[in-house]
């Protein structure tokens, strides 16, 4: 089980850098590079997928990177993050009644 979650990644500054999953906004994070930037969206994109999975909410139809390139999502580079959904399954079930404590 797999998701690829497209990223949109920008330098705003000389010394600072934004992620981002468009089909995921809350993914949005900041870093001093770019690889600090994307290590965080990634966790980020972890962080919100795992709670997704606890609470039995649906997971997002991300786009590919064409669509994501084509559509207007904004300037930046694009790129793909492979998320392992049975590490988060996991995590989710470990974290079971955290995130929908009516369980």
């Amino acid at each position: 089980m797999h998701l690829y979650i497209g990223v949109r990644l920008r330098q705003l500054a000389a010394d600072c850098w934004e992620a981002e999953a468009p089909d995921l906004p809350a993914s949005r994070t900041t870093g001093h590079s770019s690889g600090e930037a994307l290590a965080r969206v990634r966790l980020a994109l972890e962080g919100l997928i795992a709670e997704r999975l606890g609470r039995g909410d649906k997971l997002p139809e991300p786009r590919s990177l064409q669509q994501l390139q084509a559509g207007d999502d904004g300037p930046g580079d694009y790129y793909e993050i492979h998320i392992n959904l049975r590490h988060l399954d996991a995590v989710a079930r470990h974290q079971d009644g955290r995130w929908n404590p009516a369980r």
